[in-house]
């Protein structure tokens, strides 16, 4: 499909949608989301007074009731935050406060689930985390979404909701380091190579890290090799080694 078929098919189904919510527009009966959030903030506020949102949909946040929501009266869900502590307790079942409460009801009802991006804990350690140990935690967002919850950009937020368009996933959202270890060696395939990447390679009583040409590495990681005789070696990478 090219570009101007592609913005056409866009425009008609944001006008299909819209005409479906037109009669709807001074209804009480609007369809509901509820906007579930572990503390007010800046972004709740944002979801909750879109205008276009507003226009079709009832807005209504779950803090505000103190959790007490009947789930089959709404739609969808916009879960505006995701802790780290929250993620961990949902995906292994635990609902044990009001958020979590509401989110795994939600979420063994069926419902749709909409998880602002910017505001998932976990992907604020991406840079620092050790690897196995962050994508160990990423099975648990992995989960969510293999059940239906979509993941999505704020800015991306609202054309999702009133037209269902896919979103893309964004790379940043993806493990930023792939590694490996063969023998006493450790293949590095990042393009920034921090000195956490290094702590990590040195953690693995690797002897040579193995990283691509063009690869950068920041002075600290240099240094961090330097002092601990680890040596580095360019080669071209086009893939992990298993």
């Amino acid at each position: 499909m090219d570009k101007d078929a592609l913005i056409n098919e866009i425009c008609k189904r944001v006008k299909e949608r819209l005409d479906t919510f037109q009669s709807l527009e001074n209804d009480t009966q609007k369809p509901k989301i509820l906007v579930l959030t572990e503390e007010h903030g800046t972004i709740c506020h944002e979801v909750l007074e879109c205008p276009a949102l507003g226009a079709y949909c009832q807005m209504e946040c779950a803090l505000l009731q103190e959790y007490q929501c009947d789930m089959d009266a709404y739609e969808a869900v916009i879960a505006v935050t995701m802790s780290n502590e929250s993620l961990g307790k949902i995906a292994n079942g635990i609902f044990d406060g009001g958020y979590t409460r509401l989110f795994g009801k939600a979420l063994l009802s069926g419902k749709k689930i909409y998880l602002l991006q910017e505001e998932v804990e976990l992907y604020k350690y991406r840079e620092q985390a050790p690897v196995a140990y962050y994508q160990r935690l990423l099975t648990n967002l992995k989960l969510l979404q293999d059940s239906g919850v979509v993941i999505a950009p704020q800015k991306e937020l609202q054309s999702m909701i009133l037209t269902g368009a896919p979103v893309k996933v964004a790379k940043s959202e993806v493990p930023v380091c792939e590694a490996a270890v063969s023998g006493k060696e450790f293949i590095i395939t990042k393009h920034v190579i921090t000195e956490k990447d290094i702590t990590t390679a040195h953690t693995e009583r690797a002897e040579k890290i193995i990283v691509n040409k063009k690869a950068i590495l920041t002075d600290l990681a240099k240094e961090y090799a330097h002092k601990r005789n680890i040596a580095i070696e360019r080669r071209e990478i086009s893939s992990v080694r298993r």
